[in-house]
Parts: C-alpha cells; sequence; structure tokens
C-alpha cells in the first residue's frame, strides 16, 4: 500500500532530535505539525532562545508548537483534528497522557536509545558508558502509559567502540534510528510488522543524571573512572578539582587496571596520572571553566601540578 501517513513529531530540541525530524520531512508522508518543549530563558539576559528544533521547523515550514505540559486542551483539540496516524517521540522530556497515546491511528512511536528492556529510562546511553557495555543500540516501542514498557517494533545493535563518548554514540545511535524510522512506520501501518511484548522481567532502569552524578570520585577502578568520563562528554563533562580550580575531564585513557592503591586520585607524574582504587588514569583533554577545551599537555604548559597533590571531588 502506497498510502500518505499523517504523522506529529515531539521532541526535546537537542541536536540529536534533528535527524529523525529531517527522516519524517523528507518522506512522501505528511509531517502536519511538531512539538517542542517551550524555550529557556538562558544566559545573564535570560532572554528566550529557540531550540534547534524550532528553527530547523520554521526553516522548513512545518507547524512548530512549544509547551510545558499538556493541560492546554487546545493542543489537544489540535491533535484530534489533524487525524493522525503517528506521533513519532523522541527525548520529548514530558509525559504523555493517556488522551494523548489514544489520538492517533497507529499509536505513539518512542524512539529508545537502548535494547530495551534494558536501560528503560531517561539516560540510557550514559548508562551504557558508565557500565562500560559493549554494545547497546535503540528501540522503537508503542508508547503505552508504563515507563518504556511498550511492546517493540523494531531494534537494532550498535557497537561501542573505544573511542566512543556520549556524544559520538548517541549520534550513531540516532543516525541509524533515522535512517529506517519511515519504513518500520509503513511496516507498521501495513501490518508487515507484529509488535511484540518486552519480557518485563529482564529490564533493567536508568535514572535522570543529577549534577552531583557528573563528579569524579577516584576511589573506584580506572575503568570505572574512565566510564563516567566517557558518559558525561562532552557535556555536561565530568568534573573535578584540580589546586582548587574546576575542571571538566572530556578524554582520558587508563594506564593500568589491577594494581590496588591506599591514596586515590594523587598525581603520580608530571603528565596527569592519577591513582585510582585499582589501576591509575591519565587525563588527556580537559576545560576550565569559562574555556575552551584543550589537551592536558596544553594546560599543563601553562601551570604546573605537583607529583603528590590530590585531585578532588569537592573544592
Amino acid at each position: 500500500m502506497n498510502k500518505v501517513l499523517s504523522l506529529a513529531y515531539f521532541a526535546g530540541g537537542s541536536k540529536f532530535t534533528l535527524d529523525p525530524f529531517i527522516a519524517l520531512k523528507n518522506s512522501r508522508h505528511d509531517l502536519r505539525v511538531t512539538f517542542t518543549k517551550s524555550p529557556k530563558r538562558v544566559g545573564r539576559g535570560k532572554k528566550k532562545t529557540n531550540n534547534l528544533l524550532i528553527d530547523k521547523a520554521v526553516e522548513f515550514g512545518i507547524p512548530i508548537k512549544t509547551i510545558d505540559d499538556f493541560k492546554n486542551i487546545e493542543n489537544l483539540k489540535l491533535l484530534k483534528s489533524l487525524e493522525l496516524d503517528f506521533i513519532v517521540v523522541f527525548s520529548f522530556g514530558l509525559i504523555l497522557p493517556k488522551e494523548v497515546l489514544e489520538i492517533p491511528k497507529y499509536g505513539c512511536i518512542n524512539i529508545h536509545t537502548s535494547l530495551l528492556p534494558k536501560w528503560r529510562g531517561a539516560s540510557p546511553v550514559q548508562h551504557a558508558l558508565l557500565n562500560n557495555d559493549k554494545v547497546t543500540g535503540y528501540t522503537f516501542i508503542i508508547m503505552n502509559e508504563e515507563l518504556d514498557a511498550g511492546k517493540i517494533i523494531y531494534k537494532e545493535k550498535i557497537n561501542i567502540d573505544t573511542t566512543d563518548d556520549y556524544g559520538t554514540l548517541l549520534q550513531k545511535i540516532i543516525s541509524s534510528a533515522a535512517r529506517v524510522l519511515v519504513s518500520k512506520i509503513e511496516d507498521l501501518s501495513n501490518n508487515i510488522i507484529k509488535p511484540k511484548i518486552q519480557i518485563h522481567s529482564e529490564a533493567s532502569y536508568c535514572y535522570k543524571i543529577k549534577k552531583d552524578d557528573t563528579y569524579l570520585k577516584f576511589n573506584i577502578s580506572a575503568k570505572e573512572v574512565l566510564g563516567k568520563i566517557k558518559a558525561f562528554s562532552p557535556n555536561p563533562g565530568a568534573k573535578c578539582f584540580i589546586d582548587g580550580e574546576l575542571i571538566k575531564v572530556l578524554d582520558a585513557k587508563i594506564e593500568d587496571n589491577s594494581k590496588f592503591n591506599k591514596k586515590t586520585g594523587c598525581v603520580i607524574d608530571e603528565s596527569l596520572l592519577v591513582s585510582c582504587k585499582y589501576g591509575f588514569i591519565r587525563l588527556i583533554k580537559i576545560q576550565r571553566a569559562g574555556r575552551k577545551a584543550m589537551m592536558a599537555r596544553d594546560f599543563l604548559n601553562g601551570r604546573k601540578v605537583k607529583i603528590g597533590s590530590v585531585i578532588n571531588e569537592k573544592k
């Protein structure tokens, strides 16, 4: 069947939400509206700034609505009037109430960045890196009222390379998902795909990342420290204090992952090799507050960090 589907897209507006939007817009189907969260006030002037999705929707002439919740009855009336076949959701940041979930003919399709039922929740990519997983991926599900527990339409594995961090891994995942998104919703509408119930007993969950989670502690293995650095790079960055100065660590490498160290967080040499509970980690790329990211060797050209000094999680 070559029917034209009526679509809506709900997304938060980061650069990673653009690939699915462009895939839907460039398809033969009718992307009738995009919903995103209301712009936040940022900077010293507290000016409202459009997110990237708003700018892209305006550029392509796609109607866009900004919302903070679904209490506005006019938004519900609009969605119902569009006679939607699908609502596609990615990184939206708002819970969809039952009355919204029931609007599209074939359902609300969520792009979830893990291989469900593993890593249900708000931070699946970060948790894959925090736990040093070797493989992750993405899953398309038909949303229900439970957290990431809907029936599976399609999922695909993505290998996690040793060079991956949060930014590169999420881009790989969403680029791959965007390439097949249109074909999978077409297959679902044509009854080619039979949605499968998740094995709920195998579910694992990940929490929303908080500011305190991003501070580095070295009383763990070097492998765990590296996982944390990768999970928060490039944003918000894994943080620590070097000689009292707040530093983001954006890249590092393990020099040893087995030697037990009584003292942790100690600088071992003049090139920022740091002791962990098990092993050592060398800081490779850092960022000072208000500055651009730089290689650690360039940072050390301008200042010396004494051997034996301690890198702290708190000032």
